[in-house]
C-alpha cells in the first residue's frame, strides 16, 4: 500500500478549539467569524479566485483528527 503524507499550506482561525461542538452546517454558524491564512509560498494558487461566490476547506476536519 503507497503512504499518503499530509503538508499544511495554511492555519485556520476559529473559536472552536476541539472538534466536539464545529458546526456541520454553515446555519450552524451564523455568527461566527474565522479566518484562513494561507502560506506565502502558496498565495499564487488563488489566482483569478475573486471570480468565485465560495471556497471550501475539507482539510479543516482532517486537520482536528491527525495526532
Amino acid at each position: 500500500m503507497n503512504e499518503i503524507k499530509y503538508k499544511p499550506i495554511g492555519v485556520i482561525h476559529s473559536p472552536f478549539k476541539e472538534p466536539k461542538g464545529i458546526p456541520i452546517q454553515p446555519a450552524g454558524a451564523q455568527g461566527i467569524d474565522g479566518t484562513v491564512e494561507l502560506f506565502p509560498e502558496y498565495t499564487e494558487g488563488l489566482k483569478d479566485v475573486e471570480g468565485f461566490s465560495h471556497l471550501t476547506s475539507q482539510s479543516a476536519y482532517l486537520y482536528t483528527l491527525l495526532p
